[in-house]
């Protein structure tokens, strides 16, 4: 039987070879997916943007109060069978509106993990703590890491005759970064401090 010159086939080896690279693909892109979900987990991006506000949208659900029944008078037995003046005048009110109290705004919080060193804790602030914990952490982290740094180049530069001057501002420097570090200790334990 002739075969259609329209028809287009793949020969077997190349058809394999395209459900391969399709399979790696989708295993990639799985793989990523399970990397992100797992990073957002554990820097608390993912508490902070998927379970909060879910558990805020629950909370509001449950939070509403359920609506009001009717107003309207329930018939008696004893009731005629033609409606008096104050039957009608109750039946034609408008229901009475319903207040809502107003329940306690809960202040959004950041989580943030501090995993290791004499900060670890794991605890939420608010943003302006948040902010400021990340900025003196990296302050604490700079300062701690330049005072080594220091220490290995006035080692360097003192020995020397040439780096004199050098030697000096070195020592400065290093001595800085060390009168900073109980500073930015005793500010980042504040803010700790202040988180739930």
């Amino acid at each position: 039987m002739p075969q259609s010159p329209y028809k287009i086939g793949l020969a077997p080896n190349i058809l394999g070879r395209a459900k391969l690279i399709l399979g790696l693909l989708s295993l990639a892109f799985v793989i990523l997916i399970i990397a992100g979900i797992h990073q957002g987990v554990v820097s608390g991006d993912f508490q902070r943007t998927v379970l909060q506000p879910y558990n805020q949208f629950i909370a509001d659900i449950q939070a509403t109060p359920s609506p009001v029944a009717s107003l309207m008078p329930l018939p008696s037995s004893s009731a005629s069978a033609t409606p008096s003046p104050t039957a009608t005048a109750v039946a034609t009110k408008k229901p009475a509106t319903v207040t809502q109290t107003a329940r306690p705004v809960v202040a959004n919080c950041i989580s943030k993990n501090i995993r290791e060193g004499e900060f670890a804790s794991n605890k939420c602030y608010t943003t302006q703590d948040y902010e400021d914990l990340e900025y003196y952490l990296n302050k604490y982290t700079s300062a701690t890491g330049s005072v080594s740094f220091y220490e290995t180049k006035v080692n360097i530069t003192c020995g020397n005759n040439d780096f004199h001057k050098t030697c000096d501002q070195d020592k400065k420097d290093q001595q800085a970064n060390l009168d900073n570090i109980p500073r930015y200790r005793g500010i980042i334990q504040g803010i700790i401090a202040r988180g739930k």
